[in-house]
């Protein structure tokens, strides 16, 4: 007769990485009455991962003598119900490896090639589409990039029509934009009936099926500094991370540099199609991945623990604040 599983949330606060995932796996464990035996047989029951898997590896596991790789750490905190970015998010040393790659105060190097911005102090802001600078900051972010499939923005239509699109901006002193993203949820078919060429903007924004949205497609990510750019990333992987309903991370895009860092993350290229935007051919890249893809990725991991709301300063305040609250 099958077991009933569970994971009851637990926080282990100023635990290593290895320790989190240690103690995750023995509370766990005991709190579902399994010898380390039966956890063996469990984990080789439900996921080939595990074919090899013997007790003495699973003791080294909860002594943290080692640990499996992200991979396999994401299949078994699944196994019971549960993500990695549940039992992560209580690491405060993982935190702080998300924290340091968004804090540029930390760093005594000029990285901006921007002429007005020099890593000083910026605010985050969502933008939704009823705000009334909803249509020129929009325009405003989309500067930065050379998407024909973006073109939209040159069309005389109204804001409802973007009901469905998240905006996010980054302003320096003076408003000036230093970064932004801009994404959506919607459905799987529908997003990659876009990356094929099948369907065309609208109708990935405003999609009207009757089921939830299970997909966050990513349209522009862009950031003026490495720092701002990866925490305009970690705005929208912080709202998959959160809505269990989303099982898939979607990008297209014409962004050289972050497709550079997309396949430096090691996401894999879903296509590639060449664009024409009446001056040159473009390269136009998608990429498609599951959230257990993302949870198992470490980069994007550390970046989707970091908390964010819907308008905020980003300075050494901020960074103060969030350590002290881990």
């Amino acid at each position: 007769m099958e077991r009933d599983i569970m994971c009851t949330p637990t926080s282990y606060p100023n635990k290593t990485s290895p320790q989190t995932f240690s103690n995750f796996l023995k509370h766990t464990r005991t709190e579902n009455n399994l010898s380390q035996e039966d956890l063996c047989g469990l984990l080789r029951q439900k996921s080939y991962l595990f074919d090899a898997l013997d007790s003495i590896t699973i003791s080294r596991w909860e002594r943290g003598v080692n640990i499996p790789s992200l991979a396999k750490q994401s299949e078994v905190v699944e196994i019971f119900g549960s993500e990695l970015f549940d039992i992560y998010r209580e690491d405060k040393k993982f935190i702080n490896e998300g924290l340091a790659l968004i804090n540029l105060f930390e760093s005594n190097l000029d990285r901006s090639e921007h002429p007005y911005y020099r890593n000083k102090p910026y605010r985050v802001e969502f933008i939704d589409s009823h705000h009334q600078n909803f249509m020129t900051l929009l325009q405003l972010s989309l500067v930065y990039e050379s998407n024909p499939r973006l073109s939209f923005v040159s069309r005389k239509l109204t804001q409802p029509l973007f009901c469905g699109l998240s905006l996010v901006v980054a302003f320096s002193f003076g408003d000036q934009i230093v970064g932004h993203s801009l994404f959506c949820r919607t459905q799987a078919k529908i997003a990659l009936e876009f990356m094929n060429d099948e369907a065309d903007l609208f109708e990935v924004i405003n999609h009207k099926s009757q089921s939830l949205p299970d997909t966050l497609m990513v349209f522009s990510s862009f950031g003026v500094t490495p720092h701002i750019e990866n925490y305009m990333m970690s705005v929208y992987l912080n709202e998959l991370a959160k809505s269990r309903s989303l099982k898939f991370l979607s990008f297209n895009i014409c962004d050289e540099s972050l497709k550079r860092k997309l396949t430096h993350f090691k996401l894999p290229i879903f296509k590639v199609r060449t664009l024409d935007d009446g001056h040159k051919p473009i390269k136009n890249y998608s990429f498609f991945c599951s959230r257990t893809e993302v949870m198992a990725n470490r980069n994007l991991l550390k970046l989707s623990v970091i908390p964010s709301s819907k308008s905020q300063m980003i300075d050494p305040i901020f960074f103060m604040q969030l350590e002290t609250n881990i």
